[in-house]
């Protein structure tokens, strides 16, 4: 009974909970980089064990006087999905402070920010890391992209399905998950699975179990974090020719890797989506081999998988050979992988879906009466899904405008600072500007900064916007209810006052 009363007087909130577990798992993480990298450093292992045990106490804190809360708000979880990466973010950059490893806060927030959001930036000289700090940066892409895949995969989907915000491409085939804790699990199951995959595949090649590992976890996140200065410039051909499937195999849905797990042939023969993305990446690949003069057919593939697959890797410095390349790979960037991966941009799906509406206009502009159906995956595509993906890319068109604005007032040139802000905005990172090896420490503290929002912005998607959405949708619904309320109230008065005028008259 005691217990129960404990219970009873516990209050609800999806918010902490869901922020606390977050900070545990961040716990977790940095308690094992803490144990790997003690042999080589034991003061950046202690701080990532207090950092540990912080964590740990604050989530059970939180457990000891919240509960779950049962039907959270649309709203609720789009905002808790916000909290819960800049709580991430806040985490991350304590440790770097604390760790001595960055001294300013501005800059360690720049590298917290690159590392949750699955950006392949950095202020940091990578060779003068610990082995415990280099564990950490690399983690915190594999968090950042784990979290963006449940997000994308599980809650997102659930989340909007009440309010009809979610498009139809969001939509995972049945099989690949059912309920939310069942797609969660296989969700988490094939991203660690991968990532061992990925650790073996790259620890065969004469990388080294650090750099294998390390690589493995930015490979599979589509982070882009190397253990190089010169990113993959100095690894064999063997390494290069592994980090090249990996990338392709992350940038994949994560139901076309459930269908191959399962060993589903007719489902991969049928997704248009994944033609779609391997026919890009091969005819991608020949154009900039062919449009090069010193690119080998792999370095120009390896560019391309890393472009489409926004993560990052660098194999030979593509933004001074020629401007066509840059641009082709431009285009890359900001179309993105598939739905349901951890890479960022538009998504192949969505980008198709839209030039099929576009063609569709443009037909009915010859033919008015015509009646012409989009389908996707076999389905008639909604026209209110239409609407919203044109939205949506009409938000995101927007968003890079803005972010090339905020850039080149910042002090960087118009066309390097549109380049950046599209290539920031899909989560790659290098490009036009800031050069093809990410780094950032000969740009100002400004443009550092500015950076900032535009990385979350960027692995939050369009959570931001649809957030907006919900709650202008919250308030019309609250207004419009007041204002019934209100002329309820007014109008029973009005019935109350001329009763009661009738009973004082005098008969």
């Amino acid at each position: 009974m005691r217990g129960l009363g404990l219970r009873e007087t516990r209050k609800a909130s999806y918010l902490l909970l869901t922020v606390s577990n977050t900070l545990i798992g961040a716990g977790v993480v940095s308690g094992l980089c803490s144990l790997l990298g003690i042999v080589d450093d034991s003061g950046d292992s202690l701080v990532l064990a207090v950092a540990c045990g912080c964590a740990f106490a604050f989530g059970l804190l939180v457990r000891a006087n919240y509960v779950t809360q049962q039907s959270p708000t649309t709203a609720t979880v789009l905002s808790t999905l916000t909290a819960s990466w800049l709580t991430l973010v806040a985490y991350s950059t304590l440790v770097y402070m604390l760790s001595g490893t960055i001294d300013r806060i501005d800059d360690a927030l720049v590298e917290s920010a690159a590392g949750f959001s699955t950006t392949a930036l950095t202020t940091l000289d990578v060779s003068e890391l610990t082995l415990p700090m280099t564990l950490w940066r690399a983690a915190t892409q594999w968090m950042g992209g784990l979290i963006g895949l449940v997000a994308g995969v599980v809650i997102l989907p659930i989340a909007l399905q009440r309010w009809r915000l979610a498009p139809a491409e969001w939509i995972i085939n049945d099989e690949f998950a059912r309920s939310k804790r069942t797609r969660t699990r296989q969700v988490l199951t094939i991203y660690s699975a991968l990532t061992i995959v990925f650790f073996a595949a790259y620890s065969a090649t004469q990388m080294g179990i650090k750099n294998g590992l390390v690589i493995a976890l930015t490979t599979v996140s589509t982070g882009g974090f190397s253990t190089a200065v010169d990113s993959f410039a100095s690894f064999g051909l063997s390494t290069v020719i592994v980090a090249t499937l990996a990338m392709a195999i992350a940038g994949s849905g994560y139901a076309v890797i459930f269908w191959a797990i399962r060993g589903r042939v007719q489902p991969l023969l049928h997704s248009v989506e994944l033609r779609v993305y391997l026919l890009i990446l091969v005819l991608g690949a020949l154009w900039v081999w062919l449009a090069s003069d010193t690119l080998a057919w792999y370095e120009a593939l390896f560019t391309a998988v890393s472009a489409l697959s926004t993560t990052g890797f660098t194999l030979v410095d593509w933004t001074t050979d020629n401007s066509a390349i840059a641009a082709l790979l431009l285009v890359f960037i900001a179309t993105g992988a598939m739905i349901g991966s951890p890479a960022g941009g538009l998504t192949i799906n969505r980008a198709r879906i839209l030039v099929a509406f576009a063609r569709r206009e443009l037909r009915r502009q010859l033919h008015g009466s015509a009646v012409i159906l989009l389908k996707s995956g076999g389905r008639v595509v909604d026209e209110r899904a239409l609407e919203r993906i044109s939205g949506f890319q009409i938000a995101h068109l927007g968003i890079c405008f803005i972010a090339a604005f905020v850039l080149a007032a910042a002090g960087m040139d118009w066309l390097d600072a549109l380049y950046t802000g599209i290539s920031v905005l899909s989560t790659h990172g290098p490009g036009v500007g800031i050069g093809a090896f990410g780094d950032l420490s000969n740009f100002s503290q400004l443009i550092r900064v500015a950076l900032v929002p535009l990385m979350l912005l960027g692995h939050l998607s369009l959570v931001p916007l649809m957030l907006v959405i919900v709650w202008v949708g919250n308030f019309n619904k609250s207004a419009r209810g007041f204002l019934r309320r209100r002329t309820t109230r007014q109008s029973s008065n009005k019935d109350w006052d001329l009763t009661e005028q009738q009973t004082m008259e005098p008969t």
